[in-house]
């Protein structure tokens, strides 16, 4: 994959794309970690394999891409697209891959090459929502800390991290064909607000789509997600908010207005009581 560093040749630079592991193969029990990046894309990312790849492909390796946010499309060399929308996870062959960039206005993506170093039985090419995203957000940003550190024994475990979540997610595609038929429906909701969190989205319309009344659709929630319809949708678009005020180009007048917030009062209240801190605090650091 391409990132922001001064002896880089790819010129479709994004707004955060840091290489956490890329120089050496980490191993731990069960991977041997390639590498493993942490990307938030706006509109201009695009990436080419294997005229962007920074390590030769490797036939036995493996990608898995979890997109926390936002959306992505990726070509592979069948002719077909896939679309990925937050949040959701699927694991693909990397000599399979032609291209990938961004499909909105942001995809924020963990991205890891890894090779099994056991029998792992991993399914190509299929897609799992994930209905509770904020614990896998979690893991990934402590296992970004832990994968930084200069201990070696602490990116052991960054890596025993990642291999248990990849083995989770294993196990979440391979429950597809068994899951209820509302916990499918909910995760065909969950994936098209996110891919669409510009849209005004009501409590109706999401009850409409699912085709169930307003007070199921609220319990249904409240099982899978652990917040009610207004809370995810309202959270969802905070998150982006957060990562849309961390590139350069927006204003909070533009990012409150572009998520369908009633006015900037709303949405600076809002943010403030999530994330403790200002919206126009995120602008004084760039």
């Amino acid at each position: 994959m391409n990132g922001k560093s001064v002896i880089s040749h790819v010129k479709n630079e994004t707004t955060y794309n840091i290489p956490l592991v890329l120089d050496e193969n980490v191993i731990s029990s069960g991977i041997t970690l390639i590498s493993l990046w942490h990307t938030l894309a706006d509109e201009s990312y695009r990436v080419f394999w294997p005229r962007d790849k920074k390590k030769p492909l490797i036939a036995s390796s493996w990608v898995v891409v979890y997109t926390v946010q936002g959306g992505g499309k990726m070509l592979l060399k069948d002719k077909s697209e896939i679309t990925l929308n937050g949040n959701c996870v699927i694991f693909l062959k990397p000599t399979d891959i032609v291209s990938y960039h961004c499909e909105g206005l942001i995809w924020e993506q963990y991205w890891m090459e890894f090779i099994p170093t056991g029998a792992m039985e991993i399914p190509l090419s299929q897609m799992a929502v994930i209905h509770n995203g904020d614990l896998f957000n979690k893991e990934l940003a402590d296992v970004e800390t832990l994968i930084c550190s200069k201990e070696p024994l602490e990116n052991n475990l960054a890596v025993a991290f990642l291999a248990k979540m990849i083995y989770q997610w294993i196990c979440l595609i391979g429950q597809n064909g068994s899951r209820a038929r509302q916990l499918i429906q909910i995760e065909k909701l969950l994936s098209a607000i996110h891919a669409d969190l510009q849209r005004r989205w009501t409590v109706a319309e999401m009850a409409q789509q699912m085709q169930c009344s307003e007070q199921y659709l609220r319990r249904l929630f409240l099982r899978y997600t652990g917040k009610s319809p207004k809370e995810y949708y309202l959270d969802a678009r905070l998150e982006l908010a957060q990562s849309l005020l961390r590139q350069e180009r927006h204003s909070v007048s533009q990012v409150a207005d572009m998520l369908n917030f009633f006015d900037i009062f709303h949405f600076s209240k809002a943010f403030k009581q999530k994330f403790g801190y200002s919206p126009s605090s995120l602008i004084t650091k760039r």
